[in-house]
């Protein structure tokens, strides 16, 4: 019995501390929410104060991953211009073989997809810079569709962006005087004809043409086209303004051809890459 009687005590003393406990937790309730509430808010914000540090740090992050893809993509272009024009004159083995293992390099490092990311990301900022109206989606399908017509048929995707901003500034329902429709205008009369030679089901001209990823896959069908028959690109671009039929009959006939429209379109396209609109001819011609 005796060796039992500190374990009571020690149990009465145990009880005696927690009931203490409660009744100062109970007469201090409202002072420990007080701290809890304020505990709360201060991680809250803590959390807030965080959670915007990274979203800055990751769109930092993606202008300069944008701007350094930019850099690099102009690079190699700028590389590919001076590989053909050292094509045409004669140059010493080492100044050739310097130049194209700088373009074997850059090959390298700008894959495709590299140049995908560069040109959709433009094209988007370009489209939701001249139209607000537009939702981000069918920016991105815009955007998305102009490039992959662009590799399909070998133009600059900065050019096919700079027909769509003179032809319609990016209005998908755009319709002309001459009832022309959506962001490449095309012509209701030969549209049908156009949209089947592509493989897209005639619906109509509003249905079919105000559908944006359509009209582009068949404006730029219609632009390859004149490009092939004239076999000029700056001819193919007043061709599609003007009709082929009229600057076939000014050809024939010796007649200059009107180059109003082809020099607004090749002033933005030169703007868009950073050229003057010489430099942008004289790199048409180069190519021609």
């Amino acid at each position: 019995m005796i060796t039992r009687m500190p374990e009571i005590k020690n149990k009465n003393q145990k009880l005696g501390i927690l009931k203490l406990i409660r009744k100062t937790i109970k007469k201090n309730s409202e002072t420990i929410l007080a701290i809890f509430l304020i505990f709360m808010i201060v991680l809250v914000v803590t959390i807030e104060i965080r959670v915007n540090r990274l979203s800055w740090q990751l769109e930092r992050y993606t202008e300069e991953s944008v701007k350094n893809n930019e850099n690099m993509v102009n690079k190699f272009e700028n590389l590919v211009k001076e590989l053909e024009k050292y094509q045409k004159v004669k140059i010493g083995r080492d100044q050739f073989t310097e130049i194209y293992m700088q373009l074997q390099e850059l090959t390298g490092m700008i894959s495709n997809e590299v140049k995908r990311e560069f040109y959709i990301t433009k094209a988007v900022g370009i489209i939701s810079k001249n139209n607000s109206t537009l939702d981000s989606k069918s920016i991105y399908e815009i955007s998305k569709t102009i490039y992959e017509e662009s590799v399909r048929y070998n133009f600059n995707p900065l050019l096919l962006t700079a027909i769509i901003k003179i032809e319609s500034n990016f209005d998908p329902k755009a319709v002309s005087d001459s009832y022309a429709y959506g962001l490449f205008q095309v012509r209701r009369f030969i549209a049908q004809e156009l949209a089947e030679n592509v493989g897209i089901k005639w619906e109509g001209a509003e249905k079919t043409l105000f559908d944006p990823v359509k009209n582009i896959k068949i404006g730029v069908y219609y632009l390859s086209m004149l490009n092939r028959d004239f076999n000029d690109l700056k001819t193919a671009i007043i061709a599609y303004n003007q009709g082929p039929y009229a600057v076939q009959e000014r050809l024939t006939n010796n007649q200059e051809l009107p180059d109003n429209y082809v020099n607004k379109v090749l002033d933005y396209y030169a703007n868009l890459r950073g050229f003057s609109l010489e430099e942008m001819q004289n790199e048409i011609k180069a190519t021609d």
